[in-house]
């Protein structure tokens, strides 16, 4: 007992130490190279090895994890590039040339084995220490957020929820599911996870064109669903052990979780606003009592401009803002340019402005009580 008392304190130090390095160098120092990085994991892999052994034992399920991996990697990449045929495709700023080769895609690949082994070890050698297990997650977190350190502006409100929604979110659940991963697994699952899903950044040419929002989303949901998806799979392998298989159980946790991933993939693609219908959380009281604080709208993609009356509610663009108000007159302009001139229905007064056509981004077409109020605290929490 006293012996894994001391490996775990001298595993904690070490995690402890790197935590601190890599908090200071994103803060201060903000180096974001492949190669810092994997400089950073490596030396204090290398130190524990070096006081504590090389840890190698295989674990009961990395074939099976390996096999899921594999094929819900593949579901989802396929399943998402053939909606791209329908939604359209962004081009990759990495062109896959041999200097993207060189300096991107062989330093990362690099990177990922590195984090995968330094997980590896961090779980075999602190099996037992759940302290161990929490700053590891953290570490690989915070590489993840030193890598996309540069990709928004984080000197703006705008920019600061954009990266908690696309770096932040997903590589918390990522990190999570893959150290649910390595426990039962080992590193090799974790590293087939990353190549196929992560290192496609630097690799594939295109990307579908989902919308921020609908890809922060989805990167977020799909290691957590993963993560159920192998739990269930290795809880059915248990159950076979002890001839007690509950397959009626089974069918519901699976419907259940069918019911939700579906209800959460709709209201993400309406809000994606790559499709015809979309939906906004309202963040103020100008609309009460029809449309309240926290509700959200789904609205309609304006086709023909000549179709909204006086008295529906439309989405329009004002200085950078999303507004969603009641339009109150119509003034003809031409044959095909009209002025809007809008106001909330709690507002004693208009908005005081007109609406072109181009602001005009859709008419609300119903409400949904509360699921707005989520986006509308983080928003007001950054501000």
């Amino acid at each position: 007992m006293q012996k894994y008392k001391k490996s775990y304190i001298i595993i904690n130090v070490i995690l402890a130490v790197l935590l601190t390095f890599l908090l200071v160098n994103f803060f201060a120092l903000k180096h974001t190279s492949f190669l810092f990085l994997l400089i950073s994991l490596a030396i204090p892999t290398l130190i524990l090895i070096a006081i504590l052994g090389f840890e190698k034992k295989k674990k009961r399920f990395s074939y099976e994890i390996l096999f899921y991996v594999f094929g819900y990697s593949i579901f989802f990449l396929v399943m998402t590039y053939f909606i791209g045929f329908f939604i359209g495709f962004n081009k990759n700023i990495y062109k896959l040339n041999i200097n993207n080769f060189l300096t991107n895609i062989i330093p990362y690949l690099c990177l990922i084995i590195a984090s995968e082994v330094f997980r590896y070890q961090i779980v075999r050698k602190g099996e037992k220490s759940v302290l161990a297990h929490i700053l590891v997650t953290i570490i690989l977190i915070l590489v993840d957020l030193t890598i996309f350190r540069t990709t928004y502006d984080l000197t703006t409100g705008d920019g600061q929820i954009k990266y908690i929604c696309a770096i932040i979110l997903p590589s918390l659940f990522k990190n999570i599911t893959l150290l649910y991963f390595c426990i039962y697994g080992g590193p090799f699952p974790n590293i087939l996870y990353r190549v196929l899903l992560d290192l496609k950044l630097v690799v594939l040419p295109i990307f579908p064109d989902f919308g921020l929002f609908f890809d922060c989303t989805i990167n977020t949901l799909l290691p957590a669903a993963m993560m159920f998806l192998v739990y269930l799979s290795i809880s059915s392998y248990h159950n076979k052990e002890e001839n007690n298989v509950n397959k009626k159980s089974k069918v519901v946790r699976n419907l259940i979780w069918a019911a939700v991933m579906i209800v959460v993939l709709t209201i993400n693609l309406l809000v994606s606003t790559s499709f015809r219908y979309s939906i906004i959380a309202i963040g103020s009281g100008s609309m009460t009592p029809n449309i309240n604080k926290g509700d959200a709208v789904v609205y309609e993609k304006v086709k023909n401009y000549n179709d909204i009356k006086v008295g529906e509610v439309i989405v329009f663009k004002k200085d950078k803002k999303t507004i969603v108000h009641r339009v109150i007159d119509i003034v003809d302009l031409n044959d095909t340019e009209k002025v809007f001139y809008t106001q909330g229905d709690a507002n004693d007064k208009p908005d005081g402005y007109p609406i072109l056509n181009k602001q005009i981004v859709g008419v609300a077409k119903f409400n949904i009580r509360y699921i707005g109020i989520p986006s509308v605290l983080l928003s007001e929490l950054i501000e």
